[in-house]
C-alpha cells in the first residue's frame, strides 16, 4: 500500500505542470480580450468624389485602389458606400441598427445589404439611416442610438458610429466646414462579438 501511494504521488506531481497549462489555455479561450475601439477625426469627404477607408488599417486608401479589396467604406458628402456590389469587388455590405453603439455586442451573421442599382447598403436621405437634416439649424446631425454594422471587403464584421459631420466635431452646428466625418468603430473578434 505504501508503494502504491508513493507511485501515485510521484505521478500526480509530474502531471501538475500539464494540468496547469491546460487551465491557462482554457482561461484564455473563455475570456478573449475586447476588440479595440478606434476613433477617426475629421475624415475629409468634401474634396474628392469618394474618400476610401480601410477599417482594418484605420487609414485612408488612395482612389487608385477603388477597384480593389483594399478599402471597406467610402464617404462622399452624406453618402457612405461599402466595398460590395456596384461599388467594389469586396465581400462588403451593411445593416443600420436602431441600437446604441455600446449596446451592440454581437454582429449578426446575416441580413447585410450590398450596394446596387436600387441604392446603397447604407441608405441616403434624412432619417433613413445614420443622420437627419435639422431644418431649424440647417444641419446634418447623426441620429442618436443608430449603429452601422459593416461587413468589410474581406468579410469581417465591424460596428461604426458616426459622431459628427462637421470639422472639429463642434457642439454648435452647423459650421461652414461640413463633410468632415468623426466616427468610432471596432472590428468583431472571430467569435462575432464586440
Amino acid at each position: 500500500m505504501l508503494l502504491k501511494t508513493i507511485i501515485l504521488s510521484t505521478f500526480a506531481l509530474a502531471a501538475m505542470p500539464e494540468i496547469s497549462a491546460v487551465k491557462t489555455a482554457a482561461s484564455q479561450i473563455v475570456a478573449p480580450a475586447k476588440p479595440e475601439i478606434t476613433v477617426i477625426k475629421d475624415l475629409n469627404a468634401n474634396t474628392k468624389s469618394y474618400i476610401y477607408f480601410s477599417l482594418a488599417t484605420g487609414k485612408e486608401v488612395p482612389a487608385t485602389d477603388a477597384k480593389t479589396k483594399n478599402w471597406d467604406i467610402a464617404f462622399s458628402k452624406t453618402t457612405i458606400a461599402t466595398n460590395s456590389g456596384t461599388s467594389g469587388p469586396g465581400e462588403g455590405g451593411a445593416i443600420v441598427l436602431e441600437k446604441p453603439f455600446d449596446q451592440v455586442s454581437d454582429a449578426p451573421k446575416e441580413g447585410y445589404k450590398t450596394d446596387g442599382d436600387a441604392g446603397f447598403a447604407i441608405p441616403g436621405g434624412s432619417g433613413n439611416s445614420w443622420y437627419k437634416y435639422d431644418m431649424s439649424v440647417h444641419a446634418i446631425l447623426p441620429i442618436p442610438g443608430r449603429t452601422i454594422l459593416v461587413k468589410t471587403a474581406s468579410g469581417k464584421l465591424a460596428k461604426v458610429e458616426i459622431i459628427s459631420y462637421y470639422k472639429g466635431a463642434p457642439e454648435d452646428v452647423p459650421t461652414e466646414e461640413s463633410s468632415y466625418y468623426t466616427f468610432r468603430y471596432t472590428i468583431a473578434g472571430e467569435d462575432g462579438k464586440f
